[in-house]
């Protein structure tokens, strides 16, 4: 007869993950995205950058920039890389652009987005790839945009009303990309056979 302590307890299911599992960066890249976004729009109602609170906040303005630029584009390197192996030889770009491009002048306005849909369909999640436009537009609403409005409005652009509101815009499409793309990969990597732990060992 058998009792409580002999129930061998199932082993937990392993995903395989190509490149890692990018959850955890994805997390952390949201978190950054939002809290920059956040900061900005709260400086632009307080006024702008003739504020005292523009002065107090700026010490945090360059490091949460900069932390949400890194982890965002580790966690596209790795998605690209996953997505390799979710559907191969149906990339138009090489690993190398899912970062590289992003610092090619010219290129930087256009290849990151046919990376990101390379990477979307390669593990699509539920809806079609018109996010990924959304989101491309936003973001050149606020880059692009914002140069122009530099030149002609200098000091005026800069944590102006329309600079927050492409800010907010452009930050939710960049959280829905992120949130779809991981949970389709999640997906993905789920739907391939499971690994057991320590399976690469046998029992002597």
């Amino acid at each position: 007869m058998s009792t409580e302590t002999d129930r061998v307890e199932p082993r937990p299911r392993v995903l395989r993950w190509p490149a890692g599992d990018p959850r955890s960066l994805a997390v952390a890249a949201q978190v950054l995205i939002a809290a920059q976004t956040a900061l900005q729009v709260v400086v632009a109602a307080a006024g702008g950058i003739r504020t005292e609170l523009f002065r107090q906040c700026a010490p945090l303005n360059a490091p949460l920039f900069i932390g949400a630029v890194v982890v965002f584009l580790c966690w596209f390197r790795r998605c690209r890389l996953n997505a390799e192996r979710f559907a191969p030889r149906t990339h138009k770009y090489s690993t190398g652009f899912a970062v590289g491009a992003w610092f090619i002048p010219g290129a930087m306005w256009w290849i990151p987005r046919r990376v990101a849909l390379d990477i979307w369909r390669a593990s699509p999640p539920a809806g079609g790839a018109w996010l990924i436009d959304a989101w491309w537009v936003a973001f050149l609403a606020k880059t692009v945009g914002g140069v122009v409005l530099e030149l002609t409005l200098p000091f005026q652009y800069l944590y102006s009303p329309y600079d927050a509101a492409v800010a907010v815009v452009a930050a939710v499409l960049a959280i829905l990309v992120i949130r779809g793309i991981t949970a389709g990969q999640y997906a993905a990597a789920s739907a391939e056979p499971a690994v057991p732990p320590f399976a690469g060992f046998s029992a002597r």
